[in-house]
């Protein structure tokens, strides 16, 4: 599959399927949780398409799924925007928050590369965040700005489902799309697209 070079996206306007997995297959996919999941899904963007920000969908899609307690998974470097987003969540539900650096464990202790060698820098944790969130009973939990591959760690330790919030890009104020939108971050990238905007 290649649907990145697609130029007509017929399974989007006339249900065409380029794959052969037929919809029986397909519905047999979404059983139990998953079904309920991809339910609560297609409620939050049918009924606020175009109409909530993602932290205001976020909201929805938990309260429409039933959660009364959600975990918040967040990298240290975003705790005032951490903050906010409790403060925000905290008026529908009961929220617990973990930063990355939970525990305290220097990077030496897995012979972790460092940023800055000779100083102590504490290790991201993000199993360990997992482990929290899991010991006081959060029923969905939400990343903020994880680094990449510690926000795998936290998605496939954590027990139950997890959304990204936020997504890590220190350089475009976690904007990761800034790079496909920027014609400059494009062409140094080496994927300039001659029907992009030049800018």
């Amino acid at each position: 599959m290649n649907c990145a070079q697609c130029k007509h996206n017929k399974c989007q306007t006339t249900g065409q399927d380029c794959t052969g997995i037929g919809v029986e297959s397909v519905k047999a996919m979404y059983t139990g949780t998953d079904r309920q999941l991809m339910t609560v899904a297609a409620c939050t963007e049918g009924r606020n398409y175009m109409k909530m920000c993602r932290l205001e969908e976020s909201v929805a899609f938990a309260q429409e799924l039933g959660v009364k307690k959600v975990g918040l998974a967040f990298c240290v470097g975003l705790s005032k925007e951490a903050r906010v987003i409790v403060a925000y969540f905290a008026k529908f539900f009961e929220v617990h928050s973990v930063c990355c650096k939970v525990c305290g464990v220097s990077k030496e202790h897995l012979a972790l590369e460092q940023i800055q060698a000779g100083r102590f820098e504490a290790m991201c944790n993000p199993k360990t965040q997992a482990k929290m969130l899991a010991d006081a009973g959060t029923e969905l939990n939400f990343s903020i700005g994880l680094c990449v591959g510690h926000d795998i760690l936290f998605q496939t330790a954590s027990t139950v489902p997890v959304s990204c919030l936020v997504t890590k890009d220190r350089i475009l104020a976690h904007n990761p799309l800034g790079a496909v939108y920027s014609g400059y971050w494009r062409r140094k990238l080496g994927i300039a697209d001659a029907g992009q905007d030049g800018n």
